[in-house]
């Protein structure tokens, strides 16, 4: 207790403890099962926090959890009798003078990066939440509607500011720590605390977008519709799709589509969706692009719900098969994203980033929701159940979207990339201090 109370007159930023009037809403996170109660969370308000909560952390043998919007999927935004490093003082952003690059605090949120862009016509590769923190975001990845012209959010990082495990400050891009430059594209929060990003800004105003809903008893139908237009894609149109069932309901799939280019020719590329049977609700036309991320609401609850991820080359009739007689048997409400890596994206080398993802096709995350005290159970039994007999490639995986998989899984999502990535850990992070992530243990 005496060095606690020590410590937290040394932070210039705010210290909540259990008690506090605010720590319960401050340690509140996005995946609801993972809900933990912190020793401490320090909202730093300067580098020197940073580092005097890294050192406290390292000599107290407390577990460190890295907060920037809170939604790990995973639950790593939080730790249980441990340091929470809430990053949200950390919210500034700079636009160049030529409009080419902005730089973002570490802390900042999505949502407010894309309306400060907008209002000078830009924008940078972000997701599709607005309170999704870019930090987690960036480092992890970072798929959204402008990957296929654009490439990643991970692609668009021009150089990075952190603070080591050691407390030291570096940067990291083409020219200095290079090393560390290739694996913040991708590899995660293994490395350091990253205090500001320089990411490439586009000339995006107005975008043919929106979501096109079909709808089918049958979910064979739409997810046919969906795999057939595949091909078709052009770099320019970016495609995430969101399946959806619950009992009594009928399933049904929404596509998010952005189509970066003119208008006319974004309706002669989605015409054969668009025109599809299937289809009950279709909102594509052209609008402002932050338009088309504010569909999202801004604040999401907390959400009970069990996952399984992975990725496959080929959405072949098996894969189809085995989706549909799954959702058609959930025993609660069941999601899952497809997300089609094509363009932009899969033309950069493996080797180019941490990244690992770099072949045409799609990305997957099922979710199975659940209420407590007694709906877990079934949830956790549909998972286990599809990951047994949904197909997906032995090595490939979107980090962001992961659970708590371990180093195995770990190793098969970043494939031939996860040794690199081991060594530059044991380079910068030898004594594994950040390791409440999807954790790239040190070589040696």
């Amino acid at each position: 207790m005496a060095k606690l109370t020590a410590f937290a007159r040394g932070i210039a930023g705010t210290v909540f403890r259990p008690g506090d009037p605010k720590y319960e809403k401050r340690r509140e996170v996005y995946a609801a099962k993972f809900a933990a109660h912190p020793a401490l969370i320090v909202q730093p308000a300067n580098i020197q926090d940073i580092q005097t909560s890294l050192n406290f952390a390292n000599s107290n043998h407390l577990p460190l959890a890295i907060r920037c919007g809170g939604h790990s999927y995973a639950g790593y935004s939080t730790c249980e009798g441990g340091l929470v490093l809430d990053m949200s003082s950390f919210r500034s952003m700079t636009i160049a003078a030529d409009k080419s690059r902005v730089r973002l605090g570490g802390g900042m949120l999505c949502g407010a990066v894309e309306i400060e862009t907008a209002k000078a016509g830009l924008a940078t590769v972000l997701g599709q939440c607005p309170s999704v923190g870019v930090g987690g975001f960036l480092l992890g990845g970072g798929v959204g509607p402008l990957m296929s012209k654009y490439g990643l959010g991970c692609d668009n990082i021009l150089g990075a500011e952190l603070v080591l495990a050691d407390g030291h400050q570096v940067k990291a891009n083409e020219d200095e720590n290079p090393d560390l430059y290739w694996a913040i594209r991708g590899g995660g929060g293994n490395f350091g605390i990253v205090t500001a990003f320089d990411v490439t800004l586009h000339p995006v105003s107005n975008v043919f977008a929106g979501i096109i809903t079909l709808e089918s008893a049958d979910p064979r139908t739409f997810l046919r519709a969906f795999r057939d237009f595949l091909p078709t894609a052009p770099d320019e149109l970016t495609l995430i799709a969101l399946m959806s069932a619950e009992p009594k309901h009928k399933p049904q799939i929404d596509i998010q589509v952005c189509y970066v280019g003119e208008s006319a020719e974004g309706e002669k590329a989605l015409a054969p969706l668009r025109h599809h049977s299937a289809v009950v609700h279709d909102t594509v036309k052209s609008r402002p692009y932050l338009e088309l991320e504010q569909m999202v609401p801004a604040d999401i609850p907390p959400s009970y719900d069990e996952h399984c991820s992975g990725f496959f080359r080929e959405f072949d009739d098996t894969r189809i098969e085995v989706l549909a007689d799954a959702f058609l048997s959930a025993p609660c409400r069941v999601d899952c994203f497809l997300i089609h890596l094509h363009g932009a994206v899969t033309r950069v080398p493996v080797a180019a980033t941490a990244f690992p993802l770099r072949r045409d096709g799609i990305g997957c995350d099922v979710a199975a929701y659940w209420k407590p005290p007694d709906g877990q159970q079934a949830a956790s039994r549909w998972i286990e159940a599809l990951k047994t007999k949904l197909p997906v490639d032995e090595d490939g995986n979107y980090v962001n979207v992961m659970e708590r998989e371990g180093e195995n899984g770990v190793r098969r999502a970043y494939g031939a990339n996860y040794m690199r990535l081991q060594h530059i850990k044991a380079r910068y992070d030898p004594h594994n201090l950040f390791s409440l992530n999807q954790n790239i243990r040190p070589a040696g």
